[in-house]
């Protein structure tokens, strides 16, 4: 069984960032961000859920997990681009 994964870059064609969620089951969504705030962690279960973020998410653990890496590829992308 896949493990859960959250990645994020930089958008090549439109201004903002892309973020991929994968879930246990093996399924990946994408969704962009046009200028995304360092932190999620106010967000509810039902944003991440919407069909435009990441509709895959299906429980508390997703959640969590997608809020955590979220910060983790954030800090790492703004420090790439010498914002940190």
């Amino acid at each position: 069984m896949p493990r859960l994964k959250f990645e994020m870059w930089k958008c090549q064609t439109k201004r903002g960032y892309m973020s991929r969620f994968t879930d246990g089951r093996g399924i990946s969504t994408d969704s962009w961000w046009d200028s995304p705030q360092l932190s999620i962690d106010h967000v509810g279960t039902e944003y991440l859920k919407q069909s435009h973020r990441h509709p895959n998410t299906r429980n508390d653990r997703h959640i969590n997990f997608i809020k955590d890496r979220y910060k983790v590829e954030m800090a790492r992308l703004k420090a790439s681009e010498g914002e940190a």
